[in-house]
C-alpha cells in the first residue's frame, strides 16, 4: 500500500464527472509534462459534484451491486471510492476510536504495542478508487475534510424527492439507509419530514383523512416534532370550517377530536369548542322556549340539534333528555318506499311495512309457535254463542293512552263490515261475504254477525282494517270514498330520501318522561347494505330491521345492540302465476324444482356457514313448526338428472299437438284417396317425418319476477345458473324495478319470501297470487285440486281442517304447484338506547306504539 503523489494522482484518482456519477470513467494517459501540474485543479470540486447528484435509480442499483463514498479533500475537490469503514460518519469514528487509544494506559509491552501502531494507522485513510479496484491507496487524515457515506448520499437524494413531492422514490431511499445503518441519527428527521411533506400532498389533494393518518403517524413517532402542531392544527381549521359549513357537526367534532387527542390545549381546538358550545346553548334556549309553548316535536327538533352541534353535559343534559323523551323518534334504514310504481304483482317489504305502520286491523297477531296468536285494540271480548255460529263483539270504551288509534264505534265497524260483502266495491271480500250471514249493530258498544257456517279461525278471518267516514264528517253516507279510521301513523312528511310518520292520536301531556313511547317514526333510504351498517354504527338509526345470516352472530357480539329473533322465519318460496300457460305444464315446474341445490346455496350463497346455523332446506310454503306440516311430506330432491328428463318430457309434451295434427291430416288424405290406413304401420314408417314436423316447437322463456329482498336476488342468480344449464331460459325481472304492475300475462312465476301467518286462510292468496280471493283464477289448477282448495273453507273442526292442509301439502309437493326452497331465521337489531320490543317480534313494527327510544 503507498501514499498517492501528484503523478498518481493525475493517472489513477482524476476522476471526470458524467452524467452517471456512480462510475468514473479512467483518465487518458498524458504527457509527462502534464503529469507535473497539479492533479487537484483538475479533480471534480463537491459544488460540482452536488449538481449532478446520482438519482434515486442509480443509488438503488448501486446498493445492490457495489456502494460508494464521496472523499472531499481539503482543497474541496472529491474523490469517489468503494465504500469505507468504518461506517457511516467514517471520520468520527476514526477520530474516536484514536481518543479512546490515546487515553488508555498500562498494559503489557505488546498490547502497548498493538496501540501504537493502531493509532499511526488511524492517522491514515485507505481507500480503492471506484474506478481502478486493482490499486489501494491512503491519504493523511488531515489532507482529507470530510467523507460523505453512501448513505448520506441517498438521504440528499431523498431530500430532493421529498421538495419535488416523490414521495414513493424517497421513502424508498430511506427505506434502504434504515435497513443498511438501522437506528442512525440523521435517518429519522427524514422519516419525520416524509410524512410532513406527504401529509402537505394528502391535503392539496383534498385526502383529508389520509393527511390526518400520516400525522397520526408522525405524532406516534416523534410527539416532540416541532412542526407537527402547526400543520396539524392548520389542516384541522379548514376542516372543521367547512364541515360546519355544510352543518355536518359529526364531522367537525371529529376533526377536533383528532387534534385535542394530541394536542389537548390546541388553540384551534378551544377557539372551535368555545364557538360550538356557544351554538349549542342557543339552541337549547331556543328548545325551551319551543317546549314550554307545547310544540314538542319542535323543542325535540332543535334538542337533538343541539347534542348533534356539541355534546351536552351537566344540567343541560337533564333538559336534553326531558324535551327528547317527550317527543321520541325512531330512526329505520330502508331501501325502498311503498307507493312506487313497481312492476310487482303482489306487494312487496316496503307495502307491508307501510301498512302496518299506518293501519291498525281489528286483530292482530301476537304470538306464534305453531300456531299464530291474535289480540284485538277495539274489542274488549267476542262471545261465540249458538256454537260458534253467532259472535257478540263487545267495543272497547277506553284505550290505554300509549295506544295511537282513535276509539270506534259499533256504527263505524259494521259500515266497515258492510263495505268487506258489497260486491260492488273494491274492498269487497269473497271469502268474508261467504261466512257472514247477517250483522247488526245492538247498541254503539256492541256489534253482533251471524255465520252460515262456523269459521274456524274468527280473529285470522277479521284481520282487515276499519275504514268509513268520521262521525264529525258533513260526508254522505253513500260517499264511496271511506276515511281509513283504524290509524297507528301517519304520513306527514316525504322527499325522496326520507319519511316521517307521526301518531295520529298524540300521547297526553303531564306524563313523566319514562311512561312516554315513541311519537315519530322516520324511515331513511339508504343505497346499499354497507350504508345501512355505516349508518347503524355511526349511531344514525336505531334499528337493522333484517339482519344478513351472516351479520347476526357479528351484531350479536357488539356491546351496542340487541339482537332478537322474529316469530316467524323467512320462508322463500317460487309461486307461479295460476294463469300462466308456460308453468301450466307440471313437468317445468318439477324440472325447476328437482334443478335447484337447496343445501348447496344454503352453506356456500344465502347462509355462508357450513352448518347452516340459522336456516334449513323447506319442505312447505309455511314455517316447519306449523300445524299444517303432512308428516308424509320431505324436503325436495336435487337431482339434475331427473330435472333434465323432466325438461325433455315438458319439451314432448309440446309438440304432441302438432305431432298428432300431422297424423291427423295424413289420414284424411288416406281416406280421400281411399287407401288403406293403418296407424301404427304409419307412425312406424313416418317417424322422422312426424318427428320434424314438430321440430322448432322449443320451451317458451320463463319470465321469474325477483323478491327485492338481497338474500333472495343471489339465490336467484344461483338457480338461474343452474336452470339455463338444464336448457331452460329464464328471464330475471327485478320485483322493485320501476314501471307499471305486470299483468297476469306478462310473468309466468316469482321468487318470493313470505311469513305465513294462518295457512288455513293464506294459503289461497300465496296461490293465486291474489288477495282478493277470486275462484276464477284457480281454472288452470285441475278440477280436484279446485275443489281441495274449495273444501278448505268448509272444514268443520280443526282436525278436519289440518287433514286437508295435510292433503293440499302432498299435492302442492307432488305437482310443484308452490316450490319451497329455504326458511331463513330472520333476526332485528336493536340500539341499546331501544326498549319496549317484543321478545319474538313477528313484524318489523310490531307493537312499535310501545317502543321506547331513550336519549
Amino acid at each position: 500500500m503507498r501514499q498517492p503523489t501528484s503523478a498518481i494522482l493525475i493517472k489513477r484518482l482524476l476522476c471526470l464527472l458524467s452524467g452517471l456519477l456512480i462510475f468514473c470513467a479512467p483518465l487518458m494517459a498524458q504527457d509527462a509534462a502534464d503529469a507535473s501540474t497539479d492533479a487537484s485543479n483538475q479533480l471534480p470540486t463537491l459544488e460540482e459534484m452536488l449538481t449532478k447528484l446520482p438519482t434515486a435509480e442509480e443509488l438503488i442499483k448501486a446498493d445492490s451491486t457495489k456502494p460508494f463514498d464521496w472523499v472531499v479533500l481539503n482543497n474541496g475537490s472529491v474523490l469517489v471510492t468503494e465504500a469505507l469503514y468504518p461506517r457511516p460518519d467514517t471520520l468520527a469514528k476514526m477520530a474516536e476510536e484514536r481518543a479512546q487509544l490515546q487515553a488508555a494506559r498500562g498494559g503489557s509491552s505488546e498490547e502497548i504495542s498493538k496501540r501504537n501502531t493502531r493509532k499511526t494507522e488511524l492517522r491514515f485513510l485507505k481507500i480503492v478508487l471506484l474506478d481502478d479496484p486493482t490499486e489501494d491507496y491512503t491519504l493523511t487524515v488531515s489532507e482529507v475534510e470530510r467523507v460523505i457515506s453512501f448513505e448520506e448520499l441517498m438521504l440528499r437524494r431523498a431530500d430532493l424527492l421529498m421538495e419535488e413531492g416523490e414521495i414513493a422514490k424517497a421513502y424508498d431511499l430511506l427505506l434502504l439507509v434504515d435497513r443498511n445503518v438501522p437506528g442512525w441519527a440523521p435517518t429519522a428527521p427524514r422519516f419525520d419530514q416524509l410524512l410532513l411533506r406527504e401529509s402537505q400532498l394528502k391535503f392539496k389533494e383534498n385526502d383529508h383523512y389520509a393527511a390526518l393518518a400520516l400525522l397520526d403517524e408522525l405524532t406516534a413517532r416523534n410527539p416532540e416534532n416541532q412542526e407537527l402542531p402547526r400543520q396539524l392544527g392548520s389542516i384541522v381549521d379548514g376542516l372543521v370550517k367547512t364541515s360546519l359549513e355544510s352543518e355536518d357537526y359529526a364531522r367537525a367534532r371529529y376533526f377536533i377530536g383528532r387534534l385535542t387527542k394530541h394536542f389537548p390545549k390546541h388553540p384551534v381546538a378551544t377557539g372551535w369548542q368555545d364557538r360550538m358550545r356557544h351554538r349549542m346553548n342557543e339552541l337549547m334556549d331556543q328548545a325551551a322556549q319551543l317546549a314550554s309553548s307545547g310544540k314538542h316535536a319542535e323543542a325535540a327538533n332543535i334538542a337533538v340539534q343541539a347534542d348533534a352541534v356539541w355534546n351536552i353535559t351537566g344540567n343541560q343534559r337533564a333538559a336534553y333528555s326531558g324535551f327528547v323523551s317527550r317527543y321520541q323518534r325512531l330512526r329505520v334504514p330502508v331501501r325502498d318506499f311503498s307507493g312506487g310504481q313497481v312492476v310487482s304483482p303482489v306487494p312487496l317489504e316496503a307495502d307491508l311495512r307501510h301498512e302496518e305502520l299506518t293501519t291498525v286491523k281489528l286483530f292482530e297477531p301476537y304470538a306464534a309457535d305453531e300456531l299464530t296468536y291474535f289480540q284485538s285494540s277495539f274489542f274488549d271480548l267476542w262471545d261465540p254463542q249458538d256454537l260458534g255460529r253467532e259472535v257478540v263483539f263487545s267495543i272497547r270504551q277506553t284505550r290505554p293512552y300509549w295506544q295511537s288509534q282513535p276509539i270506534l264505534t259499533a256504527n263505524q265497524i259494521a259500515d266497515a263490515l258492510s263495505d268487506q260483502l258489497n260486491s260492488d266495491l273494491p274492498s269487497f271480500n269473497p271469502r268474508l261475504a261467504s261466512f257472514i250471514k247477517a250483522f247488526a249493530v245492538r247498541s254503539p258498544t256492541e256489534l253482533h254477525v251471524s255465520f252460515t257456517r262456523v269459521p274456524l279461525n274468527l280473529e285470522a278471518l277479521f284481520r282487515f282494517p276499519v275504514k268509513g267516514i268520521p262521525e264529525d264528517s258533513t260526508a254522505s253516507v253513500h260517499d264511496a270514498s271511506r276515511e281509513l279510521l283504524s290509524r297507528r301513523f301517519a304520513l306527514v312528511e316525504e322527499t325522496e330520501d326520507r319519511r316521517v310518520f307521526r301518531r295520529t292520536d298524540p300521547e297526553p301531556d303531564g306524563l313523566i318522561p319514562t311512561q312516554y313511547h315513541v311519537a315519530e317514526v322516520v324511515e331513511q333510504k339508504y343505497p346499499d347494505r354497507h350504508a345501512d351498517l355505516q349508518a347503524y354504527t355511526r349511531g344514525e338509526v336505531d334499528i337493522l330491521p333484517h339482519l344478513r345470516p351472516w351479520e347476526i352472530d357479528i351484531i350479536r357480539q357488539t356491546e351496542q345492540s340487541f339482537v332478537q329473533q322474529y316469530a316467524l322465519p323467512q320462508t322463500h318460496v317460487l309461486v307461479f302465476n295460476p294463469l300462466s300457460t308456460a308453468v301450466e305444464n307440471p313437468q317445468i315446474r318439477r324440472a325447476l324444482s328437482f334443478g335447484v341445490d337447496r343445501e348447496s346455496l344454503l352453506k356456500k350463497v344465502i347462509l355462508r356457514d357450513p352448518d347452516m346455523k340459522y336456516g334449513r332446506p323447506a319442505k312447505a310454503p309455511w314455517h316447519s313448526e306449523s300445524y299444517a306440516n303432512s308428516p308424509l311430506v320431505t324436503v325436495p330432491k336435487y337431482d339434475m338428472y331427473l330435472a333434465y328428463l323432466l325438461r325433455l318430457a315438458a319439451l314432448e309434451k309440446l309438440k304432441i299437438p302438432l305431432k298428432q295434427q300431422f297424423v291427423a291430416e295424413a289420414k284424411a288424405k288416406a281416406l280421400a284417396a281411399k287407401e288403406d290406413w293403418d296407424e301404427q304401420l304409419f307412425r312406424l314408417d313416418k317417424a322422422q317425418e312426424i318427428a320434424a314436423s314438430a321440430a322448432h316447437i322449443t320451451l317458451p322463456v320463463l319470465r321469474m319476477v325477483v323478491d327485492s329482498d338481497e338474500v333472495a336476488v343471489l339465490a336467484a342468480d344461483q338457480m338461474v345458473t343452474r336452470w339455463k344449464a338444464l336448457g331452460f331460459e329464464i328471464e330475471m325481472i327485478p320485483a322493485d324495478r320501476a314501471g307499471q304492475t305486470l299483468t297476469d300475462d306478462e310473468w309466468d312465476f316469482m321468487y318470493r319470501s313470505i311469513r305465513m301467518q294462518e295457512p288455513l286462510l293464506d294459503l289461497w292468496s300465496l296461490m293465486l297470487t291474489d288477495d282478493q280471493f277470486d275462484v276464477t283464477r284457480l281454472a288452470n289448477y285441475p278440477d280436484w285440486m279446485r275443489q281441495e282448495l274449495i273444501n278448505l273453507d268448509y272444514a268443520t273442526s280443526f282436525l278436519n281442517a289440518q287433514q286437508r292442509l295435510f292433503t293440499i301439502h302432498r299435492h302442492i309437493a307432488a305437482q310443484a304447484f308452490i316450490v319451497p326452497l329455504w326458511e331463513l331465521d330472520d333476526f332485528i337489531a336493536f340500539k341499546r338506547n331501544v326498549s319496549g320490543f317484543q321478545g319474538r317480534p313477528l313484524s318489523v313494527y310490531h307493537d312499535v306504539e310501545r317502543w321506547q327510544v331513550k336519549p
